[in-house]
């Protein structure tokens, strides 16, 4: 079977690339696969720094390839699934994980920048969640894009099924810096390795924490705070190996 990802090294930085470009790198059940196995290899291997994702050609990816998933519930709830664990597994990631968005990122494709660290946009992408269009509603896409954008822009965007430009992808914070399309997957390589320049446990302690806080009260979330607090002084004080 041809593999749906595309895995190098570049240095200490992982590139994850979505490569079904006749598909616009439309998410399959066995891409989902794929990328939770080369998160959940990143997140074990210590000469990894971090991870970028990105898209193969023009389109960085324009959502969930839903009708792969067969006309039965089972297999529908079985790709729901799938993306369940992508984001499971890009949060579990312990690293920097950065999107280069490369091209169009729609409905699920918008999920994954979202889901990501850190982002940098191509100056001719757009983002969106364009499923009213085609008589859908981007359900999985909502559990994200509820804490990215404020409420009411999200359901403009929904109903209108409305495409956001780089600036207002700049404007609304949804990526840090817009760059013509040819430099967007080194600024993404360079922001993992500036980001990882620290102690790494250190910084998987902090990452973990920061997914780890969603949905806690504010005393759940300092008590785990404090946890970390310690654990990260620990890690600090240990001496370096030479």
């Amino acid at each position: 079977m041809t593999r749906q990802l595309v895995v190098t090294r570049i240095g200490s930085v992982v590139v994850l690339t979505l490569t079904r470009e006749d598909s616009h790198n439309r998410i399959t059940q066995e891409m989902t696969e794929e990328l939770v196995e080369a998160l959940e290899n990143s997140r074990h291997d210590s000469s990894v720094s971090g991870c970028v994702l990105t898209g193969h050609g023009d389109v960085f990816c324009l959502g969930g390839d839903y009708r792969g998933a067969g006309a039965g519930t089972a297999g529908r709830m079985e790709f729901g699934r799938g993306h369940i664990n992508v984001f499971n597994a890009m949060a579990r990631l312990g690293k920097p994980l950065v999107a280069a968005v490369n091209g169009n990122a729609h409905a699920g494709g918008f999920s994954l920048v979202v889901a990501c660290d850190l982002a940098f946009m191509a100056d001719d992408a757009t983002l969106g969640l364009p499923e009213a269009a085609h008589g859908l509603f981007p359900f999985l896409a909502l559990a994200l894009a509820r804490e990215a954008i404020p409420k009411k822009l999200l359901f403009e965007i929904i109903y209108n099924a409305r495409l956001i430009s780089p600036a207002e992808a700049l404007s609304l914070h949804l990526v840090n810096e817009i760059l013509p399309r040819r430099n967007v997957l080194q600024a993404a390589i360079q922001a993992v390795e500036r980001a990882a320049k620290g102690n790494p446990d250190v910084l998987m302690l902090g990452r973990d924490l920061y997914y780890n806080m969603r949905g806690l009260s504010p005393d759940q979330a300092l008590d785990q705070a404090r946890f970390a607090l310690g654990s990260a002084l620990s890690a600090a004080d240990e001496p370096k190996q030479s």
